[in-house]
Order: structure tokens, then sequence, then C-alpha cells
């Protein structure tokens, strides 16, 4: 009975949203003494502490700024707050506004962490758990206490450490606290993944899948200590004069190279658990969309299991009909960045741009920019004449983007074309406002075998997807860049991490395309942050992966680009084949995203600023 009661709980956790009174448990004097004494409601409590997880499923905006605000994605849906980190009118009580679109981050991640400090604090109260459960779920409220801490870290750069203090972190008698020097952040918050991996299963039961294990821990101290190496966090000179009320500073005054063999030494620690592998049947194909179709592989660290309706009714073209709002489009910047298949040589096609947004285009590619050609979609299987910008690109390509002109198939529901031009059956009308600015949607994470037909009835069934939070190809990703960094550079081990994800992905080994990046560090360097940007993309990496490396400031500004699809057709001698700037974040007219220094971190709120007097703004807020 006890294990029923227990897969329940954990199937509410993570397959919906979590409002209830078992989701969030109110703070009440007599909590210990009314949880605490019985197994489910001790087990509750701990499924709260998972509750704090905040969705990153939606790439709309309305649950998830990540995507929205990066370069791989822009959306036709207004009025969200994306659209302020993007247009960098972002306030310092932005986030204290509340309303649809905003999103107290800091609030809620605070939460979240004194939940799981007064689970950890009263978990060993309860006599209905064994010594060795009482150590397993301290363990997952450790780790989950962690990562919200990381959350936090990410966003805003150096936190308030509360420690093992339960208290409310809204009470005013914590108000004289300040903001702890982010090394000790770093070392804090490692040490509590090191502590919680030491007492969490390796792998957990079938039963209880989504639940956190020794590898989640250990992942997460992997990119936690990769973030630290990287420009933003290690000795960046924009931060060289910020110092907390004790008059320490709150960011490393100089560069440490070392950090890199600290980061490259924690990656390796996942990849010698031997729990985790790629998604890898020789079919590039099925297996990368396998990755995300089938709960709970193998290539799945830590996530969670939610129900797919917001990621697919926001990425279906319109003219499926139902609930497809096919408003999330796929920038051409990341169109640009998938290269060649490997029977066309595997080079990267686009090099880089012009000053006036054309692209530079690498000629020894093979890669054409214009007329089109009888081709066969790998997925879809449609024999079509083709824009050839989209032949003979790599599978991670036809995975990832959803182009105009090719048939949709959803399960029982095909339609023979989609069409994004102005007044097309998923395009842009005097009335619409569901379409995507650029001329193409995320193929990533759909089922073709979902039936679409069906989607927004009573008999649809959207059916649920394993979002990954953490997963072993970013782990191989981080090691590879982590040992190319390091002070004795390994670029044999890094090569062999990064061919891995190549392979399976069916492209050539890096070195056979490029055989400069052996010798050279930077070319590598490089190879790796493109290859981040083609096999996460969408998995709201590359907003902090721009900012981490200190590139956000070229590539998060100006002009957006897509196809044309305000032209009336898209015949073959139409002007919707044509790069174009679009109207970015919503509107009807041309935009461009403005990025400033400031951006790099979000500002601690003005209602933080307000209780704790000590506390340091971020750098130019």
């Amino acid at each position: 009975m006890k294990k029923n009661i227990i897969i329940v709980a954990l199937a509410t956790l993570l397959a919906v949203s979590c409002d209830s009174y078992l989701d969030r448990q109110p703070d009440e004097p007599d909590t210990a003494k009314n949880v605490f004494e019985k197994y489910n409601s001790t087990f509750r409590y701990l499924v709260n502490v998972y509750s704090w997880i905040i969705n990153e499923t939606d790439p709309s905006g309305q649950t998830n700024n990540y995507e929205p605000s990066s370069d791989e994605c822009v959306c036709v849906f207004t009025g969200r707050s994306f659209a302020q980190w993007n247009n960098s009118t972002w306030a310092v009580n932005t986030e204290d506004q509340g309303g649809t679109g905003y999103f107290s981050y800091y609030t809620t991640y605070y939460k979240g962490i004194r939940e799981a400090s007064y689970f950890i604090a009263n978990v060993g109260r309860c006599p209905e758990l064994s010594p060795s459960e009482v150590t397993e779920w301290s363990a997952e409220a450790r780790f989950l206490r962690a990562y919200y801490y990381f959350c936090l870290m990410r966003l805003y750069g150096p936190v308030v450490l509360l420690g093992e203090n339960t208290a409310d972190f809204t009470d005013m008698n914590l108000r004289e606290l300040d903001r702890n020097p982010w090394d000790e952040c770093v070392d804090w918050v490692a040490e509590e993944c090191r502590k919680a991996a030491a007492d969490l299963p390796l792998m957990q039961p079938d039963s209880y899948l989504g639940r956190a294990t020794k590898g989640a821990a250990l992942a997460l101290r992997a990119r936690l200590l990769l973030y630290a190496a990287r420009p933003l966090f290690n000795g960046n000179p924009m931060y060289k004069n910020m110092t907390n009320s004790k008059g320490e500073h709150l960011f490393p005054q100089s560069y440490d190279a070392t950090k890199w063999k600290k980061a490259a030494e924690a990656a390796k620690e996942v990849i010698d658990l031997h729990q985790y592998e790629l998604v890898d049947t020789d079919n590039p194909y099925t297996d990368w969309k396998n990755v995300f179709i089938e709960n709970w592989n193998r290539e799945l660290i830590f996530g969670y299991l939610k129900t797919s309706y917001n990621w697919r009714v926001a990425t279906i073209p319109l003219g499926v009909g139902g609930r497809a709002y096919g408003g999330v489009a796929v920038t051409q910047k990341l169109v640009d960045a998938f290269a060649m298949d490997k029977a066309h040589g595997g080079r990267y096609p686009i090099i880089g741009y012009n000053d006036d947004g054309t692209p530079v285009i690498d000629e020894s590619s093979g890669y054409d920019e214009s007329g089109f050609t009888s081709f066969t979609h790998p997925i879809f299987g449609s024999t079509k004449s083709t824009y050839n910008m989209y032949i003979n690109r790599e599978p991670r390509f036809y995975m990832s983007v959803f182009y105009a002109g090719l048939n949709w198939i959803g399960g029982s529901n095909k339609i023979p074309e989609i069409q994004f031009y102005y007044g097309g059956n998923s395009g842009q009308t005097a009335s619409n406002h569901n379409y995507p600015l650029t001329g193409y949607l995320p193929l990533k994470f759909q089922d073709t075998g979902f039936d679409s037909k069906n989607a927004g009835t009573a008999t649809a069934n959207w059916t649920a997807f394993s979002w990954p939070l953490f997963r072993y190809a970013e782990v191989l990703l981080n090691y590879a860049e982590a040992l190319n960094k390091q002070p004795e550079r390994d670029q044999t081990t890094a090569l062999a991490a990064i061919n891995a994800v190549r392979d399976r992905a069916g492209v050539a080994d890096i070195e056979a395309i490029y055989p400069e990046v052996e010798a050279s560090a930077d070319a590598l360097d490089a190879v790796i942050r493109r290859e981040r940007m083609l096999e996460l993309n969408f998995e709201n990496h590359r907003f902090f992966d721009t900012r981490t490396w200190l590139i956000a400031e070229k590539e998060n500004s100006g002009a957006v680009y897509g196809m044309n699809i305000q032209a009336t057709n898209d015949k073959t001698d139409g002007g919707f084949w044509q790069r174009t700037v679009i109207a970015a974040d919503g509107g009807n007219t041309p935009s461009t995203r403005i990025f400033n220094k400031r951006n790099y971190l979000l500002p601690i709120p003005q209602s933080e600023l307000d209780r704790l007097y000590n506390v340091t703004q971020n750098y130019q807020w």
C-alpha cells in the first residue's frame, strides 16, 4: 500500500504542475508534528521539495524565459517577460510585479531551499522510516537544495548562503545577511552535491524513476564547476570592484586556470559511474529522436516526466488544426549552424556573418544557397523540390528543424504541405497571431506517432516526455570543453568525448574534417561551442552558455533573421526564400535585440534589497 501511494505521489509531481496543498506545504507551527509522524505525509513533504523545480518545457515564454531569450529561438507571443530580456527593459522590480509572464525566480528557488532544509532537519523524526530511508531521503533533499542554489547562481551570481537555517527566507530576522563570495558559494554547493551523491543510489527502481540519483548529484556538480571555470565567473574584470558589506570581493579577482581541471575531474566522475550511455543503435535519426521520446532512457541522468502539451501546442504548425499554435520559431542562425552530412564532407557551411547580415560561406563545404533540388526528407519521406539551403545537411538538422513546404505527419493526421508565407495554412494573416516569425518551427521533441489530428479535442492524448535537465551527451561535451581548456591540455581525450556525441549524430570525427583542432585549443573550443549549440538545442543551455562564455553581447544582440514570411507564396521564384530581418519577439515590424553588459546577470529583486539592507546589487543595475 505504501508503495502505491508513493507511486501516485511521484506521478503527480512529475506529470503535472504543482499547486495543491500536498505540493506546497504551508508553514505552520505544528508542521513537523503533523507531517513527520507518518510515512505517507513525510513522503508528500519530499514531493513538495521536488515541486519547486521550475517547469522548463514550454518554449513560448509562458513558463520558460530561457529559450525565447536565446539566439536559437524567437517567439510570436507578445506580453511575456522574455521580450523584456531581449529589449533590455527588465528592471530591478520586474520580478516583484507578478502577473502573467513574470517569474519570481529568486523567491521560488529560495522557497525550495527553505523547504529542503526543513525536510532535512525533520525527516529523522518520522518513526515509520527506516534509518536507510532517512539517509536516502535526506540526500534527495540535499541534492534538490544544491540544485536550487545552482539555479540562483546561474542567474544572479553570488547568493546568500543560508546553510542549514530553516527560517523562512523572508524572515526579517535574516535582514543582516549578505551575499557570499562566488567561490565560497561554488565550494559550498559542490560539497553539498558530493554529500548527496554519497548517500544516493546509483539507480532508482522503475517505480521511482525521476527521483534523484548519485549521477544526478555529480552531474550537477560537474556543470556548476564548468560554469565556475568559464570567463563570466573566472577573473571577469567587469566585476572587479564588487564587494559585499564585509569588504569581501564577490567575484574572483584573477583568472584561475586550475578551475578547468576541477571541472574535467567532476565530469569524469559521472562518466566513471558507468551508469549512462548515449542512445545509439547506428540510426542517427531514430536514436536522437528516442533520446527525448523514450521515457527514462539510459542517456537521461535527471529530468522530469511532463505532459508534452506545453511544448507541442507551441510548435505544431497552425495548419494542423486543433490546439496547434505554431508560434515558436527556430532562428536562421541555428539553421545555419548545422553541418553538411558525412557523405558531403561534413563541414560547417556558414562560418560567420558580414556586417550586413549576409552569411560567410565556406566554399569548400559544397553548400549552396540558391535554387532548388528534388530531395527526399529522411524523416517525413516526401520527395519534393527543396531549397538547396536544406539539402545534404547532417541528421540533427532534419530532427531539429521543420521548414516550409514539408508534409506534416502526426499519427493519422497528414498534411501534404505546410505553408509559412503570408496567408498560407500556417502563416500570418490579418487576424492570426499564431505563426513562426522565421518560417521555421522546432521539430525536436516532436513524436510523429502522436495523433495531432485530435489535438485539442476530448480524444486527444498529448503523451508525456522525459524532459532532460541533465543528460549524458552534455556531460561528454562538458568534459571535452574542460579538458581542452585545462593547463595540461588533453586534446586526445577531449576529441574522444566530442566524437562519441558526433558519431551518434551520424557525423564524422571532428579532426578528420578539421585537423587543426588537434594542435589548436582555440579551434577545438570553437567546435565544442558549436556542437553544444547543435546537440543541446532547445534544452535551455544556449541562454546560459552564451552568458558564461561572455559572448552574449555579440550573439544575442542585433537583428534576427529568417525566411521572408511576408511573401504571399513560396514558389521557387518567389520572395519567401530569402534571408530577412524578422519581427523579433512579436509585433509586425523588424526589430533588433539589445544586450547590455548588465544583462549577463539578473538584478537582485527590489523586494530582496528592501529586506536585506546589506545586499550588494549586481553590476550596472
